[in-house]
């Protein structure tokens, strides 16, 4: 008997068997959907959040780097020795303001709208603001008097320089201060008592702050409105300040919302496609027998899966930076991943089935040293192979090798290959920068030790001298001012062609650093070859250097130390070479100086004379004498001259032209003549009524364009009216610059001020200069005026020189005059003043008021 099943009933078990699970994944499908939906949400607020908080962090940062910024400028500013004598000790305005120590480029550079000098007594002594001078308190232009809470900042903080932010109102400002002190100048005396503070103000304005949110990529960035409701599109900081926390807002980037818009369509759109397609198959596998369908889909899952893996790893080995090979028993090639020509720029098909050792170029014998790795999986490094590319340059590798058993059990070699030819480049870079300048190529200093060391042990057994020449540039930082940096390397890397070319195979020339060179010299026989060498190295620094279109000229000034006479270590062969170094550059720069045995006490004994003068400056040791100037028309005394007298505490009264010269070449010659000026308008304003004052000035005065500042500084500090002032000054002021010379001269002169030419006849300037520069008298010097009673060839040249300053219409003054018959030929000449030892001697004040001020000048 045959048993019958109906149709229907057996197509009802197949499309209960498919229904189930169908309903089964869709309901799966659904929640996953929603899983998918829900975390793409929390991942879109995650996002916003985060970049939130990365918005914020910059915020911080950006307010770190103001704080850092602005320390820095304190500390440039108020930790230095001119600050401190110009600030604190006294109130300078000449140098805070007219010379930009202290003044608008602190506005106009770094934007500090406040700018302030604070007495340890607590009252502003000297303020800019918003980049102009105007006297204001501190307290009242901040609107309130958080002084207190910054001198307990500054006292915590041993007086360097701080930064905090400080609440103003409803906005915030960046207050720093610092101690005035004088840093690292030891040459600067501290006076006792609390220090002055300098305060920088930058008010953190709505435009400010919009500014700085940009520079950091957050938008809108604004003080929150307290009424403001917060919204979706807006974030918010809170920053902690002196006088209480401020919040900040903008606009958040919204990084969640962007996403979102994108990926939740598409996840829509995805959802309602895979449940289309999930119905359209429950559809099809009810018309199809269930294993069949369930076979089909198993084995499409397997080759998707396979897929998926094969692209993943294809993905890895693309992705990274190595190439990924596989080899034969013998190392011979037969797979090479797709990194292989980017890399190496060969095709990968040219090295296929070619052995590794033929592509690398220093393991030859590398299948014989790979015939005790006999066990699969082993590792085998090899470190920095080297390969050539198709492009011909030698590179760098760091091969690994594995034994692995391949198909059918054949043995072979899985590796990876790792190009490191920036790093062995980088690694040579480091080595070369050790042993060489990196701007002239030249050796460095420790190479320059090395080279002196090994050649001073062959030069203690050689009848040669080892020359030790250190060399430094005159004239070399007026490049880098007037021209820039880049100007300045142009030079110093031509400088170092010349060195060289001066030098050729005779020794060395290293660099120690800025523009100060040596020179290791060990193949000349005698002192004559080394100066001809000197005089050839200046020649060619003298020759001129093309920049930017023009020429420059600088120079160059040698000191020379010799082994073994002078001595037979490094150390001190180079200390004798800077020492005969310093020793040229006081002769007058340009020429060169072999090391002398007393030249390093000498130069002690200098610096310590140069100490001594700094310090004599400002503790009263220099006094004033006077000497009177007879006024022949008038039959008395109309003007003295102050001739400053050093009162030295070992040596005695010191004459001018024994420490005026090195007040000179050592630049205290501004403080001396401001000491001077100041001294002989005050006194003579107090105790000379009706007398001018004359007052001498060295010729390198004349090349500062400050100096008529400093004149009419000193006028209007001690009232001494403007022509009761006259400047003496030599012929020799002429010779040195000129057109600066004559635009000093021009600017003191239209402040009223008289000048006299002094020691007339001993120079070497034109006689043109009489009618070119803004001269009221000659002084005719001493050494003409000795002879004028036994010398009729005297008498004449005197006759001449009163007769050219007549026909100028200049006063003339005879110096020297120390006879009564002197006296009286002079007048006879028509001199129009006369001074020297016969009128009076040089003498204090006190006895020139007595003689001159007290009672009529006797005829």
């Amino acid at each position: 008997m045959t048993t019958y099943t109906h149709p229907s009933s057996t197509d009802g078990r197949a499309r209960g068997l498919v229904r189930k699970p169908m309903i089964i994944m869709l309901v799966l499908l659904g929640l996953s959907f929603g899983a998918a939906l829900t975390a793409l949400l929390c991942v879109a607020d995650d996002l916003n959040d985060k970049a939130d908080l990365r918005s914020g962090l910059l915020l911080g940062k950006a307010f770190a780097s103001s704080e850092e910024s602005m320390r820095f400028h304190l500390s440039d500013n108020a930790e230095w020795g001119e600050a401190y004598d110009n600030l604190h000790r006294v109130l300078n305005l000449d140098w805070a303001w007219q010379n930009q120590n202290l003044g608008e480029s602190l506005f106009t550079t770094f934007g500090y709208e406040g700018v302030f000098v604070i007495a340890p007594s607590g009252e502003t002594r000297y303020s800019v603001l918003e980049g102009a001078l105007h006297h204001e308190s501190f307290q009242a232009w901040l609107g309130q008097d958080p002084l207190n809470v910054v001198k307990q900042w500054l006292q915590q903080n041993d007086g360097k320089a701080i930064a905090r932010l400080v609440r103003t109102g409803d906005q915030l400002a960046l207050i720093g201060a610092s101690w005035i002190t004088p840093g690292g100048d030891h040459s600067v005396n501290r006076v006792e008592g609390s220090p002055s503070v300098m305060i920088f103000v930058d008010r953190l304005t709505p435009a400010k702050l919009a500014s700085a949110g940009a520079e950091y990529g957050i938008k809108n960035l604004s003080y929150a409105d307290a009424l403001a409701a917060a919204s979706a599109d807006t974030a918010r900081y809170r920053v902690s300040a002196l006088g209480g926390a401020v919040t900040l807002m903008w606009q958040s980037d919204n990084p969640g919302g962007a996403l979102l818009t994108w990926l939740l369509p598409l996840l829509v759109l995805l959802m309602g496609a895979t449940f289309f397609t999930a119905t359209m198959l429950m559809r099809n596998a009810l018309r199809k027998a269930r294993h069949s369908d369930v076979s089909t889909f198993l084995l499409e899952q397997s080759q998707q899966a396979l897929a998926a893996s094969e692209q993943r790893f294809r993905d890895v080995a693309e992705s990274t930076t190595d190439w990924i090979w596989e080899a034969d028993a013998q190392l011979r090639f037969t797979w090479i991943s797709g990194r292989f020509p980017a890399v190496t720029g060969y095709h990968s098909q040219d090295w296929l089935h070619q052995p590794l050792h033929a592509f690398l170029l220093d393991d030859a014998d590398l299948p014989q040293r790979l015939t005790q790795r006999e066990q699969p999986g082993e590792p085998l490094t090899l470190l920095r192979c080297r390969y050539r590319s198709a492009q011909q340059h030698i590179r760098f590798c760091n091969l690994t090798l594995r034994p692995v058993t391949l198909a059918q059990g054949k043995k072979g070699y899985r590796g990876t290959a790792t190009d490191v030819t920036l790093e062995v480049e980088a690694e040579a870079r480091v080595r070369y920068l050790s042993q060489f300048d990196e701007l002239t190529g030249l050796p460095n200093r420790a190479q320059m030790n090395a080279c002196l060391a090994g050649k001073l042990s062959g030069a203690l057994h050689s009848d040669r001298p080892l020359a030790v020449i250190m060399i430094d540039l005159d004239k070399f930082k007026p490049v880098n001012d007037l021209y820039g940096h880049a100007a300045g390397d142009s030079v110093l890397h031509e400088v170092s062609l010349r060195f060289s070319d001066c030098l050729k195979e005779a020794g060395m020339t290293a660099r120690l650093g800025g523009d100060e060179f040596v020179m290791i010299v060990s193949d000349m026989t005698s002192q004559e070859e080394i100066s001809a060498l000197c005089s050839r190295i200046i020649t060619q620094i003298n020759l001129p250097f093309a920049i930017n279109g023009g020429e420059v000229y600088i120079g160059a000034s040698l000191g020379i130390a010799l082994a073994p006479q002078d001595g037979n270590n490094p150390g001190d062969l180079l200390r004798y070479a800077d020492i005969a170094l310093y020793k040229a550059k006081n002769a007058g720069r340009n020429n060169w100086v072999f090391y002398q045995r007393d030249m390093g006490e000498k130069i002690v004994q200098r610096r310590e004379m140069e100490r001594e003068l700094r310090e004599a400056i400002h503790t009263d040791q220099l006094r004033l004498a006077w000497q009177p100037r007879y006024d022949v028309r008038a039959a008395r005394v109309t003007a003295v001259e102050a001739l400053v007298r050093w009162h030295h505490a070992q040596h005695g009264v010191l004459m001018p032209d024994q420490f005026i010269p090195l007040a000179e070449e050592t630049g205290l010659i501004s403080a001396l003549s401001d000491w001077v000026l100041l001294r002989a308008c005050e006194d003579t304003r107090r105790d000379l009524p009706g007398l001018a004052v004359s007052v001498n000035l060295s010729a390198v005065e004349f090349s500062d364009k400050g100096l008529p500042r400093r004149i009419r500084a000193a006028l209007e500090a001690t009232g001494l009216p403007s022509n009761r002032l006259e400047i003496e000054v030599t012929e020799n002021a002429m010779l040195q610059d000129p057109e600066t010379t004559l635009e000093v001269m021009q600017a003191i002169k239209a402040l009223g001020v008289k000048f006299l030419i002094d020691d007339f006849g001993t120079g070497y300037a034109s006689l043109n200069y009489l009618r070119t520069f803004p001269f009221d008298g000659i002084k005719i010097d001493k050494s003409f005026i000795f002879p004028l009673s036994d010398s009729a060839q005297a008498r004449k040249i005197v006759e001449n020189m009163v007769g050219l300053g007549k026909a100028y219409a200049l006063s003339i003054t005879a110096e020297g005059v120390e006879t009564a018959s002197q006296m009286e030929q002079l007048k006879l000449m028509e001199c129009d003043g006369l001074q020297g030892y016969y009128l009076g001697k040089p003498q204090p004040l006190a006895q020139i008021v007595e003689t001159y001020c007290a009672a009529p000048t006797p005829p």
